[in-house]
């Protein structure tokens, strides 16, 4: 979001922050790209003090790199770092799941999971993993999560987070489909719904477990992985 829409609105730090960390995690900005400072400056129409400190700020949580003398740039995917943040996810929501699964009354939580499903069929088509969709698919997963638990462990894992989504960004633009994201949660919802605390964690571990895909990724994104070549892509399989 650039130009005439950004410019009609009162441009906070908080807000450009947030506006280039969308376009990092939806690849807009590749990994391995610099980016100019001077650029961002006029884009958003702010001082340069304004953008050093969100692009600290972006350091901080590892999208972005600042080289003194040479330039900022965006951080290549790391594959380890994407495996530990999907294993710590797992075993969070897996607990978390299987708490939910002891509760006796569900029907609330399920009720608005079914609403949220059929929000996601709108999207059952589509080959990219749009803003619109990623909330539904927050909003589903954290159902859950706020069923058995307090928001504050959402905080706790949201770097881990955001950095998933880059992925995901990547692994469905190299042919994952929603569609086949949205069925996974089909099938999460479907055992619940038949209580079968077996059945609801094993689909999940399918949903989360990402990373074992990798061998299968568009050639045309190797380029966006730290260490870039296939021997450190069979590495990580």
């Amino acid at each position: 979001m650039c130009g005439v829409d950004i410019m009609e609105k009162m441009l906070s730090s908080d807000f450009i922050y947030s506006d280039i960390l969308d376009r990092i995690i939806s690849l807009k900005l590749s990994p391995g790209s610099k980016i100019s400072e001077n650029q961002i400056c006029e884009e958003y129409n702010v001082s340069r003090s304004v953008i050093r400190h969100i692009f600290a700020r972006l350091a901080q949580i590892n999208f972005l790199t600042v080289y003194p003398q040479r330039g900022t740039y965006v951080n290549y995917i790391d594959l380890e770092y994407i495996r530990n943040a999907l294993l710590i996810r797992l075993s969070i929501e897996k607990e978390i799941l299987y708490r939910f699964m002891q509760k006796e009354d569900k029907s609330d939580i399920i009720t608005k999971m079914k609403e949220n499903m059929k929000q996601q069929e709108k999207f059952y088509h589509e080959n990219e993993y749009l803003i619109e969709f990623k909330e539904l698919d927050e909003e589903f997963h954290n159902y859950i999560i706020m069923s058995v638990e307090n928001n504050a462990i959402l905080p706790l894992i949201n770097d881990h987070l955001l950095h998933i989504s880059r992925w995901r960004n990547v692994y469905i633009k190299s042919g994952y489909k929603l569609s086949k994201l949205i069925d996974e949660h089909k099938s999460i919802l479907e055992a619940i719904e038949a209580n079968d605390t077996e059945r609801a964690l094993r689909c999940m571990n399918n949903h989360i477990d990402t990373v074992s895909g990798i061998a299968s990724l568009d050639p045309e994104y190797l380029s966006y992985f730290k260490g870039a070549d296939q021997d450190y892509i069979k590495l990580m399989k």
